[in-house]
């Protein structure tokens, strides 16, 4: 299979066709982790996921063929999300009304965890909990496979700071899990 680098750099020879075969290599990975990353219905994941894409497209003749493309295009996704939360100054749950959720749910997650598929519910829902800092790191490494380099290029930080904030990421999940249970 061809390289993410190699179609790009056709497309920027002019085949602006080949942008079909990024579309579908990135459209569903790109859903996934901007699902993950705002909370929002389906119809605004992919309004930023469409946003992302167009914006990829537009931008692609910038893009350095001897970089990593999948950082590239995830940082724009990350861009556009950020908009998204600006845009619609997307507020979140009071600490009141988070842990009156969790109050009332405490002993139905109690059961829900001796099933493996309950349990992954559980820390995706534990994840969308995290702060924004802390849930791309995780949703970028764990959910995404990037490795540090890829997520300190998304995300614009440190390779060190990636494992600072993955460190404490696992450090507030496992309270957020502990507290479940």
């Amino acid at each position: 299979m061809i390289s993410d680098e190699d179609v790009v750099e056709l497309i920027q020879k002019g085949d602006r066709e080949k942008f079909g075969e990024i579309i579908k290599r990135y459209q569903g990975k790109l859903f996934g982790y901007i699902k993950n990353l705002i909370n929002q219905n389906n119809m605004e994941v992919e309004d930023v996921v469409e946003d992302s894409l167009v914006s990829a497209y537009e931008n692609l003749n910038g893009f350095d063929t001897s970089k990593k493309f999948s950082s590239w295009i995830y940082r724009i996704a990350h861009n556009k999300a950020v908009d998204y939360f600006k845009k619609k100054k997307i507020k979140k749950e009071s600490l009141e009304d988070r842990d009156e959720i969790l109050e009332t749910g405490k002993e139905k997650l109690i059961e829900e965890l001796e099933i493996e598929k309950e349990r992954k519910m559980a820390v995706n829902k534990a994840v969308k909990n995290l702060e924004l800092k802390y849930r791309e790191v995780v949703l970028l490494y764990y959910f995404e496979e990037k490795n540090y380099e890829e997520i300190s290029d998304i995300l614009h930080i440190s390779i060190g700071n990636v494992g600072v904030l993955l460190y404490r990421a696992k450090e507030k999940l496992k309270i957020l899990l502990n507290n479940k249970r």
